[in-house]
């Protein structure tokens, strides 16, 4: 059997419970290099919610997602680039990495318990199937092959992540104010 789009976004959800696990286990060195690799992977699997599992929704006319999926996707998109702006190892990152990973943990359960069971229900098994090759490509695209998980201390820096977090923030709704202030 073909691996689906259910069993890729259910594969990302474990990925990130075991980086959450990880990064709250670790207090050395290793931690900035485990939070580069999750901050990572948290911006690929949004960004496969965004480009591939919303728009596959449209396509076959829904209407809306249950509005706490949604919004709990926009606020940890919001969170995860509020993030990023901050310096590592600080308290306020510390904190602010905490409320992500606990916001993580939640959008995975209701992912998990509203979004994959409307897939399951609008899809067919091909168009799930076809999807999960969407998806890995963007994976790949973002993550490469998967293989720092192998080997963390070799994992790259999300630096360039830090651009993305600054046009993430400015797209965002709210005031410029608060958005100056986020970006200084």
């Amino acid at each position: 059997m073909e691996k689906d789009l259910i069993q890729v976004l259910t594969e990302d959800h474990a990925v990130l419970g075991w980086l959450t696990g990880r990064l709250r286990e670790t207090t050395s060195t290793r931690k900035s290099l485990l939070f580069n690799e999750f901050a990572r992977a948290l911006g690929a699997h949004q960004t496969v919610i965004d480009q591939v599992v919303i728009p596959a929704l449209k396509s076959c006319g829904w209407r809306g997602l249950s509005s706490d999926v949604l919004a709990g996707h926009m606020a940890l998109k919001r969170s995860l680039a509020e993030l990023l702006t901050q310096r590592p190892g600080s308290a306020s990152f510390d904190a602010a990495l905490e409320s992500v990973l606990l916001e993580m943990g939640l959008q995975s359960s209701r992912e998990r318990d509203k979004l994959l069971p409307l897939l399951h229900r609008l899809l067919e098994a091909d168009q799930l199937v076809m999807l999960a090759y969407d998806a890995e490509l963007q994976l790949a695209k973002l993550l490469g092959d998967g293989s720092q998980l192998d080997d963390i201390d070799s994992a790259q820096p999300a630096d360039e992540l830090l651009a993305e977090a600054h046009v993430v923030l400015a797209s965002l709704p709210g005031t410029a104010k608060d958005r100056d202030k986020l970006l200084s």
